[in-house]
């Protein structure tokens, strides 16, 4: 944004001073912003609320917000904790929304800042925080700027990203297209990326998530005479071998890149080690950039070779199996139409770098429901400097450095003024 106001306003002989001036003003306007955020972020940061309990976290949003000057609310029905608010320039334009989460995710918070988690079993791991935060500068920041913005400006403050019921809901619920929402950007904070540097990349940038448990029942015994009975626990441990190697023995991981992970496993009891069990359970998630119970190119689904590859396990005589497989948030796809419409302008007038090498991950996040049906854009912010933000994301230890506040609020800043 800096940049774009000072080589804009050059462009024009004879008003040098006036382009400074104005460049030093858009600076400070930034600054501010990104000072207010860091506050607004520390109160929310010491007071985390669960998914769907955001109730004080959206309560302080509609506030600052009407302390901004914005008056116009919409709600999403089922949904108490969403805040929409608009931005209405009275202007002709595109309609754009910019989304950020509101909830946090259980955890004992080990992160060792000053203003760490004030509930014990409860902290923003995720950045959520920080993304409310940064949407709520950039909403005080276009609102007092938008005589020279157009068209309409929506600012999502979403629940529930952590759990179901959040950016589905809101898709579900017609909203976007009552709004005429053309396009939806969105942050998250990138651990371990250093301050100033954003990235993003065309196309799936991250997988769906979907989750499996498998229940298996048999026949217990005494664990001197296995042959007795079904032997459970071995039973188990051949259907967690089956699963991780499906990836990369039954499908084509250069077409079709999927990770399976056993994440929960209960079988016997921790007193009794004589005795081999009569069930188990085992629960997990499979990740992939495909519909997991849709065929691929004429192949199978991953649903389809997962059956088939437990079928053998499953036949075992005195053997039960119970397999569910549940479809959960889609991959997150950047539109590449939005992408070379956005970024050309986006990396001339940013004032940090933005990285588009084409990247991916197996992390999974529920904005993938806007990317399903509007073009939208997913950029990871830089949070790492000094000794923060270097924590792996939903780790205990997981923080967001003061300086990449500025970065989010110009980022979104400048697309807003990209769409004059």
């Amino acid at each position: 944004m800096v940049k774009y106001f000072l080589s804009k306003l050059l462009l024009t002989a004879g008003f040098i001073l006036i382009a400074f001036s104005l460049t030093a003003q858009t600076q400070s306007q930034l600054s501010e912003a990104a000072d207010y955020s860091f506050e607004i972020y520390k109160q929310i940061h010491q007071y985390p609320e669960l998914g769907l309990q955001e109730f004080k976290t959206a309560e302080l949003v509609r506030t600052e917000l009407k302390k901004a000057g914005f008056t116009n609310f919409h709600k999403v029905e089922g949904l108490p904790t969403c805040v929409i608010a608009e931005l209405d320039t009275k202007k002709d334009g595109p309609v754009i929304a910019f989304r950020a989460e509101l909830d946090a995710r259980p955890g004992e918070e080990k992160s060792g800042v000053p203003y760490t988690s004030k509930i014990d079993t409860v902290m923003h791991s995720c950045g959520h925080d920080a993304h409310t935060a940064i949407l709520l500068g950039t909403a005080r920041l276009l609102n007092s700027m938008k005589e020279s913005l157009r068209g309409k400006i929506y600012f999502i403050f979403q629940p529930a990203e952590e759990i179901k019921g959040g950016a589905d809901d809101i898709v579900n619920s017609g909203i976007l297209e009552k709004l005429d929402i053309q396009n939806i950007y969105a942050l998250h904070s990138a651990s371990g990326l250093e301050v100033g540097r954003v990235t993003i990349s065309p196309g799936y940038t991250m997988a769906g998530s979907n989750y499996f448990t498998i229940e298996i029942e048999g026949k217990g015994s005494h664990a001197a005479t296995p042959y007795e009975g079904s032997n459970i626990p071995l039973i188990t441990a051949k259907v967690v071998n089956e699963l991780a190697g499906i990836p990369a023995l039954q499908m084509d991981i250069t077409e079709r890149p999927a990770v399976i992970s056993v994440t929960y496993i209960e079988t016997g009891r921790p007193v009794g080690l004589n005795v081999l069990p009569s069930k188990s359970v085992m629960k997990g998630t499979i990740r992939a950039y495909e519909q997991i119970d849709q065929p691929f190119n004429g192949q199978p689904s991953i649903e389809e070779i997962i059956n088939r590859q437990l079928q053998p396990i499953c036949s075992t005589p005195g053997i039960t199996c119970k397999i569910d497989i549940r479809k959960g948030s889609p991959p997150t796809y950047n539109s590449p139409e939005l992408f070379e419409k956005v970024l050309p302008g986006l990396t001339k007038v940013f004032s940090g770098s933005i990285d588009t090498t084409p990247n991916r991950g197996m992390f999974s996040e529920d904005f993938s429901y806007f990317t399903e049906n509007i073009p939208c854009l997913y950029f990871s912010l830089g949070v790492a400097k000094d000794n923060l933000g270097y924590a792996n994301v939903h780790s205990e230890e997981f923080s967001v450095h003061p300086g990449a506040f500025i970065y989010g609020i110009e980022l979104f800043a400048d697309i807003a003024d990209l769409q004059r």
